[in-house]
């Protein structure tokens, strides 16, 4: 039975309940969590009661529904993470790597990979994805820096990737994964942005069926699920045990895990498997299309179409900053971007981006390109990035409980770091705790800090 089934069969019970939540699906609501949520969000809010079953040792409905998922994934395993993909990065990184314990890491990461290194006491090996600066992003590794790397250090337990990468760029798993099973390492995905590969190989294709150990998706970044649900899927050959992900699943999630986040997972794998669900993307696919034809046909106009997921539209508009054009999108035409940075502009897409949304963003382009609109001054304009390969002076559990101090960042020069620090969106880490200051960190920081935090 599903967890949806089973909540409505439980609704008709009449029970009364003296437990947690204590809002008692819906006895009482806070007069703005009714106007803003309604009553029926509270009513399938229970705990785990007899028959619930139990996300940290499933064995009833919650077991049925991820062996489901797991068939409709081609997984050995699909866990639901009601912590998002963070909770994946960490479990899957706590499932491999013990104290000590070498990983590489494409630099492109998300900054929860830091968490994972703190707890897992693992060393950090850095490589830095290939720059497209004509486009101020991050693209593929370089497969010969790959095999370089893992020559030199025999002793590497796991390559972390991510795939696609924030905007979109794709690299070609399946010659990673060729790679990693060379070397005898795990390779483990972050495919957070990859949510509807499963459904639309047309979009990408999904890294457990071509070689990768675990892949970690985000279902409410484009499959249209509430925040923060994710997946975190074992490859059906690999030898990762899915008890030791239990295991560290339940180390790092909470007791108290959200039914209405687990329904709201199980109807969106449903849905996306249906045919419904499928046209659904396939109609989506072909908005984004027609979109993407139209940009390119308006002067002045770039849109970023190199091996990439195309739900993630990224483009830019000739001799105009992507922080112009973000700006003048929110001001004059209410259009609120993902991201924009020096040279371009990122527009997330999913399931619920409609027809009538892609039509607005392109009519307000057109618009802007064909009146040259410009909007002066430009005062969110930072310093360009260019990518710093990090210089690591201690991992990051090396430093978690040292003494740090603030000091001004202009006399931060060849410092240990001791905090994160990452543009947000995306998340990516300029700063790493344990890494070394250079004067490249110093001058593109300059606009928007005056103080660091370093090791004492």
């Amino acid at each position: 039975m599903s967890i949806i089934n089973y909540i409505e069969k439980y609704r008709k019970m009449n029970r009364t309940l003296f437990t947690t939540p204590s809002h008692s699906q819906g006895e009482f609501i806070s007069p703005d969590s009714i106007r803003l949520l309604g009553k029926k969000f509270f009513q399938c809010d229970y705990s785990e009661l007899e028959g619930f079953d139990n996300l940290s040792d499933p064995k009833g409905i919650i077991k049925e529904t991820l062996d489901n998922a797991a068939k409709i994934y081609e997984a050995k395993s699909t866990f639901f993470l009601t912590n998002g993909s963070t909770s994946g990065i960490i479990a899957a990184m706590l499932a491999i790597l013990n104290k000590g314990d070498k990983v590489l890491i494409a630099r492109n990461c998300h900054k929860s990979v830091y968490n994972a290194l703190v707890l897992t006491g693992a060393v950090p090996v850095w490589i830095m994805p290939e720059y497209n600066p004509e486009w101020g992003i991050f693209e593929s590794i370089n497969y010969n820096n790959l095999a370089q790397i893992l020559d030199n250090n025999k002793d590497i337990k796991a390559l972390f990737i991510t795939n696609p990468s924030y905007e979109g760029a794709m690299t070609d798993i399946n010659r990673i994964s060729y790679i990693c099973k060379r070397y005898k390492i795990k390779l483990i995905v972050d495919e957070a942005h990859g949510a509807l590969w499963n459904f639309h190989r047309a979009l990408g294709i999904p890294a457990i069926t071509i070689g990768a150990d675990i892949t970690v998706q985000s279902l409410h970044k484009t499959a249209g699920a509430l925040n923060p649900c994710a997946l975190l899927h074992i490859e059906k050959n690999s030898t990762v045990n899915p008890d030791d992900i239990q295991n560290a699943l339940n180390l790092i999630s909470t007791t108290s895990p959200s039914y209405p986040l687990l329904v709201n997972m199980e109807s969106s794998i449903y849905y996306l498997f249906s045919n419904k669900g499928k046209s659904k993307i396939i109609e989506l696919v072909k908005n984004i299309d027609r979109f993407i034809r139209s940009m390119k046909n308006t002067a002045n106009v770039q849109v970023y179409s190199q091996n990439n997921d195309i739900t993630k539209i990224l483009l830019k508009v000739v001799n105009m900053s992507g922080f112009e054009l973000s700006n003048i999108l929110f001001d004059k035409y209410g259009i609120e971007d993902e991201l924009a940075n020096e040279k371009s502009v990122l527009f997330l897409t999913g399931l619920g981006t409609t027809k009538n949304k892609l039509k607005k963003l392109e009519k307000a382009i057109i618009e802007i390109c064909k009146n040259n609109i410009r909007l002066f001054p430009d005062d969110d304009k930072n310093n360009s990035f260019v990518p710093i390969e990090p210089t690591v002076r201690y991992s990051p559990s090396q430093v978690w409980n040292k003494e740090s101090q603030q000091i001004k960042l202009k006399d931060s020069l060849s410092r240990v770091c001791m905090e994160v620090i990452a543009d947000y969106p995306p998340g990516i880490p300029l700063l790493m705790p344990g890494e070394v200051i250079k004067q490249e960190h110093i001058d593109y920081l300059s606009s928007s800090r005056e103080n660091i935090k370093v090791l004492a």
